[in-house]
Order: structure tokens, then sequence, then C-alpha cells
């Protein structure tokens, strides 16, 4: 159990200092910046991350694939760096063709030129940093990738305080905040790591370069299906609200971020341990250990959040509080993303990666029908509601296609659970008098149905605390 935590805690420093910081600059950017302003700003972020997913064309996976395939790596990344470096630039002239349209799709305005100028020069340093962060991780350099992470959201803290207290306080502060530190923070990564830019013996290899593609291109359906699963409510807002109603729903989806810090460095550390417990043929009842373990963890989180999701919007500003309530439905997106990474299993160790379209389909399709029938009536609550079916659905779907493949663990409590999460999620919309007591109580028969979980994670922490190694071979 030791090692255990030891391991998943190191993983967790870029992702945890990185949130900390992003949690000062949050309150900072809101404090000064009012709802409305801060939806345009968003729209700038979200698109930013809908057009990146897109332009790596899947290549960023066929080159973590090929990274220890290859000898010469170097050739490697300029060759996985070419095509969506091409399609970087390809969307900053368009860009730059459409300064009208673009500008008034982000901001709700015809004439913000340079802020549309920069959504595209920012593709391209993103571009630039995604393949030299990958190679940063695949060389196993956890320390060097956490300090870059920490460092550029530094940067952008620093950028947004003097914007905000010496410049202007509207969404341009924001985005020329965040612009700037992208752009300081990717420039020196570049500078940092220019050793893997070696043109000198480089030889253009079609055959490489096909064999990426032919890996990636597949893969480019589930990742912009994922994206715009976690994009649909603030396109709805942006097609049927307010700029009122965006930057009060990123507000929210902002503090429920928070938790994603689990998700992350849960994952990181989760994924290549389940596939070494699979490759020892480790018995199926670890696996069920690890899943409730983090099935309770999350649940209790999720109350903690519920519990406190007036004061937290507080220390945003007096004028994000209303937006209190949609946090529980929220924050069920990454609840119950980090839970399925432990039920998901059966289509990682079958291979079947494809399985993973139907799932984002699965989620996608119904997110997309709720988002039409209810934001244009109920605004930022439908939006709520959407994403949160939609995950419930999404946790279903890849646990589904997960026991098609492997002969997986009962999951009879983890659905009891998330409809007791989906539930609270919903009622605390309203703002139901004695709500904290409401929440207290669900928490409480949350415990109760995982009681025999709880007794197990504790017998297992007493029995590899005493023993020799530190560890169990459970937690090994």
């Amino acid at each position: 159990m030791k090692a255990f935590i030891q391991r998943l805690l190191a993983f967790s420093i870029g992702p945890a200092g990185g949130a900390i910081i992003a949690f000062i600059t949050i309150p900072v950017t809101t404090h000064f910046v009012s709802p409305g302003e801060y939806g345009k700003a968003s729209m700038f972020a979200l698109v930013l991350t809908m057009l990146s997913t897109f332009q790596y064309l899947g290549i960023d996976q066929a080159y973590t694939r090929e990274f220890n395939e290859v000898k010469d790596r170097a050739s490697l990344f300029l060759h996985a760096l070419l095509l969506p470096l091409a399609f970087s630039i390809l969307l900053l002239i368009l860009i730059m063709l459409n300064l009208g349209a673009t500008s008034h799709f982000l901001f709700g305005e015809s004439d913000q030129y340079v802020a549309s100028i920069l959504l595209g020069i920012l593709l391209i340093f993103v571009t630039f940093e995604r393949f030299i962060l990958l190679s940063i991780r695949m060389e196993e350099k956890a320390l060097a990738y956490s300090m870059f992470t920490i460092f550029i959201k530094l940067v952008i803290l620093a950028a947004t305080l003097i914007f905000v207290l010496m410049i202007r306080r509207d969404f341009l502060a924001v985005v020329y905040s965040a612009a700037i530190g992208q752009i300081i923070g990717d420039a020196y990564l570049i500078i940092r790591h220019r050793r893997y830019f070696v043109f000198r013996t480089f030889r253009f290899d079609k055959a490489l370069l096909k064999r990426m593609l032919v890996f990636g291109l597949p893969l480019v359906v589930a990742a912009s299906a994922s994206t715009l699963l976690n994009s649909a409510g603030r396109l709805a807002l942006r097609s049927w609200g307010s700029f009122y109603d965006i930057g009060m729903f990123t507000a929210a989806l902002k503090i429920a971020a928070v938790l994603a810090v689990v998700q992350t460095s849960f994952t990181s550390f989760w994924v290549p341990t389940a596939y070494r417990w699979y490759s020892e043929k480790q018995p199926i009842r670890n696996f069920k250990v690890v899943s409730e373990g983090v099935l309770l963890v999350m649940s209790v989180l999720y109350f903690g959040v519920l519990l406190f999701k007036n004061q937290v919007m507080y220390l945003l500003s007096p004028e994000y509080v209303p937006a209190a309530g949609l946090l529980g439905l929220l924050c069920l997106q990454p609840v119950l993303y980090t839970v399925s990474e432990t039920t998901t299993l059966g289509i990682v160790f079958s291979r079947k990666s494809y399985l993973n379209i139907w799932v984002s389909l699965c989620a996608l399709l119904p997110c997309l029908v709720i988002n039409i029938l209810m934001v244009p009536r109920f605004g930022v609550i439908g939006a709520g509601l959407a994403t949160g079916i939609s995950y419930v659905l999404f946790f279903w779907s890849r646990s589904y296609f997960s026991a098609k493949n492997w002969q997986g663990f009962s999951l009879k409590k983890h659905y009891l659970v998330m409809l007791i999460l989906l539930f609270a999620g919903i009622i605390n919309v309203f703002h139901f008098p004695l709500m904290v007591l409401a929440n207290l109580g669900m928490l409480l028969v949350v415990i109760l149905i995982q009681a025999r979980s709880l007794s197990t994670v504790y017998r297992k922490w007493i029995r590899t605390k005493h023993s020799e190694e530190g560890s169990s071979t459970l937690f090994s």
C-alpha cells in the first residue's frame, strides 16, 4: 500500500501544482471580470481546445505508439510534428481570412481582430508544446514535465495580475494574459528542448508518416467526440443563451475541474499499473478492491463539494454564487470518469480501441439532444443536466463494452451509488430548504452502501503497513 500511494503521489506533482495555481488564478480573474465578460473569454479557450484536439489528426497518439519501436527518435519527432503543424498554420490563415466572422462567434463583436489572430497563433504554439511534452513523458522525465506544467500556470497567473490590476478588466484581460503566458511558456519549452529539432539528418519517410496516419485518424473520431461532449453545454449556451450564461457555467465548470486533478493523477498512475497486473495475471478481486476504493473516495469528495458549494463559489465572487447549484451536475464528469477508469479495463485489455468511438457516441448523442431540448427553455440548468446525464451514460457504456470483453466484476454497488449522485446533483440545482441536511443524509447512505469496501481497504492498509517490504502483492 505504501509503495502504491508513493507512486500515485509522484504522478500528481504536476497536475496538483497546476491546479493549485489555477485555483488562485480563477478567483483573481472572476473577482475583477463580470460573468458576461468571463463568458466571452471562455469561448476563446473553448475553441482553442476544440481546434487543437482536431488538428493533431491522432498523430500525437501514433507518436507515443511508435516512440519505443523506432531507433531514430529525432526523425520520428519531426515526422509527427509535420502534418499537425501544417494544419495549425492552415487554420491561422483561415482565421485571418475570416477575422470578422471569427471575432463575432468568439466574442459577439466583429472587430476584435487581435484576439482572433492570437487564437490562430496559439494553435501553432500548442502544437509544438504537445509533441515536446509527449517526448518528455515518453522519456519518463516526470519532474521536468511537472515543472513545466507549474511554470506555465505561474506565468499566466502573473500576466493575469498585471492585466486586471494595471491595464484592463474585461474579457480581453483574460484572453491576453492567457495567450502571453502560453506563448512565453511554449517559447521556453522550444528553446529548452531544441535538441529535438534535428534537421540536418532528416529524411522524409513516407511509409512512417502513412503508418502514423493510419493509426491516428480513427482516434480523431473518438477524441473529437469526447471534446464535443465536454464542450456541448457551452456551445448550446452560445446558440440559445448569453455570454452571462456561459460565464456562470464556465465558472462552475472550473470549480468542478478541481476534482479532475484526482482524475488526472489517478489515471496517469492506474493505466500502467493495470496493464502490469493483467500481465502478471493478478486475481480479479484486486481490480475490484481498487475500483470500489476509488468509488468510495470520489463519492465522498463529491458530497464534500456539495456541502460547501455556496462558500466555494463565493470565493470566486458574489456575482457567481447563483452558479453553485450547477456544481453537483458538473462534478459528475470528473467523478464518473475517474471511476470508469477502473471499469473500462476490458476495452483496454482486449485492444479493441474502436469501442471508445461507440462509448463516446453513446454519451454524445443524448447530450446533444438534451441540450437542444433543454437549453433554450432552462438555460444553464439545461446545459448542466445534459452534462450530468451524459456522463452517467458514459460510465454505463464504458462499463458495458468492457464487460463484453473481460470477466470483470459486479457493478451493482457502482450503479446504485451513481444514481444517488445523479439525484443529489439534480436536487441541488433548486436550492431546497434544509439542503445541507439532505446532502449529509445522502452522504451517509453512500457510505453505508460502501461499508464493506471501506472495511476491505482498511484491512489491506493494516496488513501492508506492517509488511517487511512496505507493500503487498495487491498494491505493488
